[in-house]
């Protein structure tokens, strides 16, 4: 299931865009004047798929309607001021058409009651250090410096605040959230390289972290579990190789000794490439082969169960490797002076003498492109629409000219659709065809 269409009108009451894929595209670029909306058409998409709808509420729009390419259609409506239901005011309406079948849901208020949360406003710096008020509802991230309002500090620190901050959020009705579950839609803001780290306990700390520094941990975590997969499944075949070398002895399905050497060349052939990219220690790499022209019926035999379950083995491996080796390809073309290896440790820089940087001392373009690509790469699913807004930040022009091949290399690799708000001309490049501008009331 994918996202075919976006139609937003009425955005800040002056603007009506229509995002469309083009066919058999997997990239959109929207293109426009500052203030046109770009920035803001994205997160409304985020919200609607990911952000407890009370958020929705408070955007300044009419009307999204959602297609998809199943034929079913999501529409957020923003009701009249004089729309009542025993005297409350309804703010929003969301309305699915799917399966012949369509589910309608009003949204009676706001995330919090306008009398105030029921918690000194002034408390909430206490629980979020990183936060200083800055004010009426508003608060400055003195870690990334964006400006958040109440609703945000309750999306993105909501565990950490008293009941009486969230107790206005409503549950989202069944349909939408089954809706949601058939689609991952990802957003990559602008402020992506720090995040924020909270320990849950008594004593409620809050930190932030380098976004570089954490996707080299998941990236370990990755690495680790595809090795933990190949142990067990190792571990499974070696049990059970006796019965299936006399079953496979019984059915007289010994190998050749062509296809024999085939398979042990590609054996060979895979754990020099999971070494080339440190998926595998050298430790697990040593693979001695008799000559295969001395080997008997028997042996064959043997051998080609052997094959068989090292084929099956290294195979977990498969998706990861495909992932890692084009990261590191993209990321070593890139870079000067350095070059960037992955273990079981995560990343690892060095420079071209051999000496280590820490991951924190990247210029900032080098960051963004360690983390943009881990972001399409590792945590972008199949059929999933990725929300990405400027790419071009700190990059430079060089490495923006060759940014959309790197996006479709992934996009193609991972299976996911890209909504890419971009000021940049060198990354659209002679790509215009996959450009959709934003217009004005009396334009285009």
């Amino acid at each position: 299931m994918n996202i075919d269409r976006v139609r937003v009108k009425g955005l800040f009451d002056d603007f009506d865009h229509d995002l469309a894929f083009g066919t058999d595209e997997r990239i959109m670029l929207v293109i426009g004047p500052n203030g046109f909306g770009k920035t803001t058409t994205l997160k409304l998409i985020d919200m609607l798929f990911n952000q407890p709808i009370n958020r929705l509420a408070s955007m300044p729009f009419r009307k999204v309607d959602v297609s998809f390419d199943d034929g079913a259609r999501l529409i957020a409506k923003r009701a009249t001021a004089n729309r009542h239901r025993g005297g409350d005011q309804l703010p929003l309406t969301l309305t699915c058409h799917r399966g012949g079948v369509t589910e309608t849901f009003d949204l009676p208020g706001g995330l919090v009651d306008q009398n105030g949360p029921g918690f000194p406003m002034s408390a909430v710096e206490e629980f979020i250090p990183i936060l200083d008020r800055v004010g009426f509802r508003k608060w400055h991230n003195i870690e990334t410096g964006s400006i958040l309002d109440l609703d945000d500090v309750l999306i993105h620190f909501g565990d950490e605040l008293p009941h009486g901050f969230r107790s206005g959020a409503l549950p989202s009705p069944d349909w939408l959230e089954d809706l949601r579950h058939s689609i991952a839609v990802r957003l990559i803001n602008t402020e992506r390289l720090t995040r924020v780290s909270r320990q849950r306990g008594h004593g409620r700390t809050v930190n932030t972290e380098r976004t570089v520094s954490y996707c080299s941990q998941q990236l370990a975590h990755h690495i680790k579990d595809s090795s933990a997969k190949y142990g067990a499944l190792s571990q499974l075949r070696d049990r059970t190789f006796p019965a299936r070398l006399v079953d496979a002895d019984r059915r007289q399905s010994n190998g050749s000794v062509e296809t024999l050497r085939k398979d042990f060349d590609a054996i060979d052939q895979k754990l020099s490439q999971l070494e080339d990219v440190g998926l595998l220690a050298e430790e697990q790499l040593d693979l001695e082969i008799p000559d295969l022209d001395l080997v008997d019926e028997s042996q064959r035999s043997v051998l080609a169960v052997y094959a068989a379950d090292a084929k099956e083995k290294l195979a977990v491996f498969d998706e990861l490797y495909g992932k890692v080796s084009t990261f590191k390809r993209i990321v070593n073309s890139r870079f000067c002076h350095k070059q960037v290896a992955v273990s079981k440790k995560g990343l690892r820089v060095a420079k071209d003498d051999g000496t280590n940087l820490d991951l924190e001392q990247l210029s900032s373009g080098e960051q963004h492109e360690l983390v943009m690509l881990y972001e399409l790469l590792f945590r972008a699913s199949s059929n999933s629409l990725i929300l990405i807004d400027e790419p071009e930040i700190s990059l430079h022009v060089a490495w923006q000219e060759r940014w959309l091949e790197d996006l479709e290399e992934a996009a193609k690799l991972s299976g996911f659709r890209a909504i890419v708000a971009t000021h940049s001309p060198e990354i659209i490049g002679d790509r215009w065809h996959l450009a959709v501008e934003l217009h004005g009331r009396n334009e285009g």
